[in-house]
């Protein structure tokens, strides 16, 4: 009789077990060491080996050769407990047997010794869906087992096995298997059955498995049903009902152009096809969460679902996304789950939500916008015709334009607040063996922030270094200056100027003013935005004004 390759293939040693290498060596190190519990409990993902390991530490038990961490598997116990018809190895199903009064029944066969061999072993499968009261009854048994007897307790929710039962069992978590090591199990199985297959086709049947070992043989046995031993990629899209690479690839050059059109063309690409569109989600889902990972942790690593090939393949296509922009992409994504499961029209919500994603505008980091502010060189643009006054010491050693080099210097420490902070300067200046900086007058909020412990000590690094020698660091207020209303630059107040140019209460003025003035425009750009109201600082206080 066809024996399915999830019965055909199911391990019978530590050594081949897939993706549990940490539970395999625990037990061998157990049994090598004779520290063997009294019950353990093995909780995980569905197919991943629970049962499997169970049967396994049965066999090494209770082993003509044993106990041994490495069963024959050909003497009468390890022969009858891969049957399944030990009778010192009972399997005990309690999704079916529920009550008390099945472990009632298990509590009067533990009560007698091994009929044949060395231990009995109970092995009951979905222990979580146990009855309170046979919880409490199995309670009683596991505090005071009975010798030569081991429980084994599987489950696939162990947050409803009662605590009680938890703390007096050595409890083993099953993890999900790996893309990686699912692909490469399946083509171990496919080169020994005879099986012709793509690598990309087992790679999209290890993600269909979704970590479970059986489910993936599941899926494969689907498409040799479907198919024969002669596998073509078409057949595996088929019978998945998945997308084609192409169109996965042109929706994800789409979103990284943000072309709408573009976008709303592959979905209907998707929907002629006639593939689900909750599957064609979950695989652009992946994508972006395997394009984020590898933007943090690089193309290599184990955590990602495809080949690294695949993943720099997609990376070429989505290289004018940022790693913020892949985050945001992937959040629109996810919020779009709850629509696709529940709507009559989810092709709607598909739509609506591509154009949400094309209509993201490119997030900039912080230190680079500050940049883009300051000239690239950190200092804030100045308007046309005005210059950043300079004042040098004759003998002074230090580049000429020291001002440059202190923001050079503040620049490489990647700290664009403080460059910025420079470049509401009126003046840096060099005498002697100190460096001063001068704010203009009504700008006092400024000063403050200057003179804060940790900027003087980053201010007074850099200026010694820029210039070449250890400098003592001043702060003082300009008052020959005042600060140029909207920008923070200031304007001499000497005799071809005419008293202040800040007019407190004149605020057309004021938006005209700020209006012009290069950094806010660059603002206003960047974020669509506009200038809604302009609140001068009152010159005495350096705070906003009331009046």
């Amino acid at each position: 009789m066809y024996q399915v390759l999830a019965r055909k293939r199911r391990p019978q040693t530590f050594e081949s077990l897939i993706g549990q290498q940490h539970i395999a060596r625990t037990l061998r190190n157990a049994i090598e060491a004779d520290r063997l519990a009294h019950a353990y409990i093995f909780s995980g993902l569905r197919g991943t080996g629970k049962t499997s390991v169970a049967r396994i530490l049965a066999k090494c038990l209770n082993c003509e050769k044993g106990p041994t961490p490495d069963p024959c598997n050909e003497c009468t116990p390890c022969t009858e407990i891969t049957q399944g018809r030990s009778i010192d190895v009972l399997e005990m199903d309690a999704a079916s047997r529920t009550g008390v009064g099945d472990i009632r029944e298990l509590q009067e066969v533990v009560s007698y010794a091994p009929a044949r061999d060395r231990f009995k072993v109970l092995i009951i499968d979905e222990v979580h869906m146990l009855s309170k009261s046979a919880f409490n009854a199995l309670l009683k048994t596991l505090e005071e087992p009975p010798p030569r007897v081991v429980f084994i307790l599987a489950t696939t929710e162990i947050q409803k096995v009662l605590p009680t039962i938890l703390s007096r069992c050595q409890v083993f978590e099953f993890r999900r298997v790996t893309p990686r090591e699912l692909t490469l199990h399946l083509r171990t199985i496919c080169d020994s059955e005879g099986i012709t297959i793509t690598d990309e086709a087992l790679d999209r049947i290890s993600r269909a498995g979704e970590g479970s070992v059986r489910d993936s043989l599941s899926v494969l046995e689907r498409i040799l049903a479907f198919c024969g031993t002669e596998v073509e990629d078409q057949d595996v899209l088929q019978v998945l009902g998945a997308v084609r690479a192409e169109i996965l690839v042109r929706m994800v050059h789409a979103i990284a152009e943000r072309n709408a059109g573009e976008m709303l063309a592959t979905l209907d690409a998707v929907m002629d096809e006639g593939r689900d569109l909750l599957h064609f989600w979950s695989e652009l889902l992946a994508i972006f969460r395997d394009l984020l990972i590898a933007r943090v942790a690089g193309a290599d690593t184990e955590l990602l679902s495809r080949s690294p090939d695949e993943i720099r393949t997609l990376d070429k296509n989505t290289a004018t996304l940022s790693r913020e922009d892949l985050n945001r992409v992937l959040g629109l994504l996810v919020e779009l789950e709850p629509g696709l499961k529940s709507s009559s029209q989810p092709r709607f919500l598909f739509e609506s939500a591509l154009i949400r994603i094309a209509s993201l505008g490119a997030v900039v980091p912080i230190e680079k916008f500050l940049e883009s502010l300051t000239g690239g060189g950190g200092e804030l643009s100045s308007p046309p015709g005005e210059q950043k006054k300079k004042i040098l010491t004759p003998d002074e050693p230090a580049p000429a334009d020291f001002r440059s080099g202190l923001l050079a210097s503040i620049k490489k420490r990647s700290r664009p607040m403080i460059t910025a902070l420079i470049g509401h300067a009126s003046a840096v200046e060099l005498q002697d063996d100190q460096a001063i900086i001068r704010f203009p007058a009504g700008a006092e909020s400024f000063k403050s922030q200057a003179e804060r412990d940790e900027t003087m000590s980053l201010l007074q690094s850099c200026a010694g270094e820029a210039a070449g020698r250890h400098l003592v660091l001043r702060v003082e207020m300009d008052t020959a200056t005042e600060v140029r209303a909207g920008s923070g630059r200031s304007a001499a107040t000497g005799p071809g100027n005419q008293g202040p140019r800040r007019p407190a209460g004149d605020r057309r003025q004021l938006m005209e003013m700020a209006g012009s003035d290069p950094a806010v425009k660059h603002l206003l750009r960047e974020f669509g935005a506009q200038i809604v109201d302009i609140r001068p600082l009152d010159p005495e206080t350096g705070t906003e004004e009331t009046s």
